[in-house]
């Protein structure tokens, strides 16, 4: 009985740990603001929730998932071919802002065992 409440605490600690130290994309990438260089029916725009990052190029064409760790190949291509991707954004700078803050936070880490990257990689 006495190992099954310590198993309960820890699992309830772990919970508490992992819901404090979540990143809020909204908030910690895109300055608060759920549309980063342009407004949201105007494209090229980012798309920012609270878990969710979107790159809208247009009203059909859109990259999804961009605050997960897997997609940092595809954060890296974005960043070095922005031209072709939001270049005509009112405020393409803000973009390229987010994104790189969203890059250096899930892919330069070594956290996640990774090789950690130069900023000139970007």
């Amino acid at each position: 009985m006495f190992t099954v409440k310590i198993a309960l605490f820890l699992t309830a600690l772990a919970l508490l740990i992992l819901t404090v130290d979540a990143v809020n994309v909204k908030k910690d990438y895109c300055s608060n603001q759920e549309y980063v260089g342009n407004r949201g029916s105007k494209y090229p725009h980012l798309h920012c929730g609270k878990n969710f990052l979107t790159l809208s190029r247009s009203k059909t064409r859109h990259v999804n998932d961009l605050h997960k760790y897997e997609y940092c190949n595809k954060l890296n291509e974005i960043l070095k071919d922005w031209q072709n991707y939001y270049g005509g954004a009112a405020d393409s700078k803000a973009i390229t802002e987010a994104l790189k803050l969203c890059y250096e936070d899930l892919c330069t880490s070594d956290s996640n065992n990774q090789t950690v990257k130069s900023k000139n990689e970007l």
